[in-house]
């Protein structure tokens, strides 16, 4: 039987080709190692110098104020107040943010919603200035929101006021006794269906309801003159649910100061003698939005109503 030994040169050649081989892999290994660690305290120092640098926090109050809302499919045209207010609450202690500018574009919204912005308003203004910048429109219940700020921003061209309350609805009883429609009234409760869309309201139900539209728009003005340091008959004069274009605001002292979001971040930043960084705190945009296309699906919603609210801001 006849054996065959490898040449020693042989196996020494195949010994080094395996720790270069080796070699090789260890190499490969730690330089990812290396970028692995590099990417991570990269991103973690990014993440302390974001945390820590001085801030502009913009929060958006854009469309029709409400107490909840959820973003459609195809726009987004509405605003939560219950996201609204806990977003300020949460920027009170965060000591990177320097300043709180509320975005407003919206006709107004219902008294509740309104009202919880407001308060939350107050207790961010304990702690860091809050302000309220006028886009297109700021009018009723947006109105009151910018009166809450410390201070109010607009253009000449804006559109605020329309301190009033507004309670609307359609009425079928016409309809239902000219095509011999009967209306089942069973209530528990003299006043139950005041305010039915299927029969005339009694004098007393149209008394009762504007009692409370009166209430509210008491609060309205009450709260505009306390803000604004005027008195409250003073604004009981103007407080007709007229709106007015911001020259006309400036003069009736609810706005401070001519301008756009340039001019506030400039005036902030002189404030804090330092660069500010922009951060909006707002929902997720709707599909619709995301893909640019939100012009097509868009309406106005100037002086709309709310058949099903008692009081509207609008």
């Amino acid at each position: 039987m006849v054996e065959f030994v490898k040449p020693d040169d042989e196996d020494n050649g195949e010994k080094r080709f395996s720790k270069k081989k080796t070699k090789g892999i260890f190499s490969w290994k730690l330089a990812l190692l290396v970028f692995l660690i590099f990417f991570f305290l990269s991103s973690l120092l990014s993440s302390l110098s974001y945390m820590l640098s001085p801030k502009i926090a913009v929060v958006p109050i854009k469309g029709v104020i409400t107490s909840d809302s959820s973003s459609g499919l195809l726009d987004s045209s509405s605003t939560s107040s219950r996201f609204i207010s806990q977003t300020l609450l949460s920027l009170k202690d965060d000591d990177s943010i320097k300043a709180v500018v509320l975005d407003i574009n919206s006709p107004g919204g219902s008294p509740v919603a309104t009202e919880e912005i407001s308060h939350a308003i107050d207790a961010l203004k304990e702690k860091k200035p809050v302000i309220a910048l006028v886009g297109e429109i700021g009018a009723s219940g947006a109105f009151w929101i910018a009166m809450s700020a410390d201070k109010v921003y607009a253009s000449r061209m804006s559109t605020l006021g329309s301190i009033g309350v507004t309670s609307a609805s359609l009425g079928f009883e016409e309809f239902i006794k000219e095509y011999n429609v009967s209306y089942r009234r069973l209530t528990a409760g003299e006043f139950k269906d005041m305010g039915s869309q299927f029969r005339e309201m009694t004098d007393e139900e149209k008394e009762k309801i504007q009692n409370i539209l009166d209430e509210i728009h008491s609060y309205f003005i009450a709260h505009v003159a306390q803000e604004r340091g005027l008195e409250y008959s003073e604004v009981e004069k103007i407080a007709t649910g007229e709106v007015f274009l911001g020259t006309k605001a400036k003069e009736l002292g609810f706005v401070d100061e001519f301008g756009y979001f340039s001019d506030v971040q400039t005036e902030l930043e002189k404030e804090q003698n330092s660069e500010l960084l922009v951060v909006t705190y707002g929902p997720e945009p709707s599909f619709a939005e995301a893909l640019g296309l939100r012009d097509l699906f868009s309406f106005s919603l100037f002086g709309s109503g709310n058949a099903n609210s008692v009081g509207m801001l609008e």
